[in-house]
């Protein structure tokens, strides 16, 4: 009995921990990051689309794109992502999300084949600069934040990171409007895990 308790006294150590650094962590990035707002475009990363319910990631990711766009930090927002894990091209979705919360269409952007995290950086990246963007960003959640910087920092030269604050995330988990995804649908639609090895 008392090696359980020690173990469940050391994950919750650990726990406390890692969330103390992701906090720090995450603030830290965008106080280096803000200072150079407004920026030209963020990338937002998708999130695979279930007609059922909203994956709290997603509401945090659009409201926080939101914000970015309302405060003039952003001028446009490009949203990333395939139709990976479903049926619905990620990009595309969330961009008709976008237009139901009132960020106006002529500033949104679909990037619609990176199949992972490091292709939503890099893919929309490339995109951006295709189309004039000076001043990028990568805005996400501070998990995914953390990881990207680390792991495409040497090959995305020049992109910004723009993690939403960790203390204001229950502003952010409101229920996001009801769309026709009609739009982002792929027929014959082959989930990533299905298809062939490349």
């Amino acid at each position: 009995m008392p090696y359980l308790i020690f173990i469940f006294l050391s994950i919750g150590l650990l726990f406390q921990v890692s969330s103390c650094y992701l906090k720090k962590k995450s603030n830290e990035t965008y106080q280096t990051y803000i200072k150079a707002a407004p920026y030209d475009a963020i990338i937002i990363p998708g999130i695979p689309y279930d007609s059922g319910k909203s994956h709290v990631m997603l509401k945090v990711r659009m409201y926080w794109a939101k914000q970015l766009f309302e405060k003039g930090i952003t001028k446009n927002i490009i949203f990333s992502g395939a139709a990976v894990h479903s049926p619905y091209i990620e990009g595309h979705y969330m961009k008709i999300l976008a237009d139901s919360l009132g960020i106006p269409s002529n500033h949104t952007f679909v990037e619609p084949t990176a199949l992972h995290g490091t292709e939503n950086a890099a893919n929309g990246f490339i995109m951006a600069q295709q189309m004039g963007f000076k001043k990028i960003a990568l805005a996400t959640d501070p998990f995914q934040s953390i990881f990207l910087e680390s792991y495409e920092g040497v090959n995305v030269k020049g992109l910004a990171y723009l993690p939403f604050p960790v203390d204001s995330m229950p502003a952010f988990t409101k229920d996001l409007p009801a769309i026709n995804p009609a739009e982002a649908f792929v027929p014959d639609f082959v989930p990533l895990k299905s298809r062939p090895k490349q």
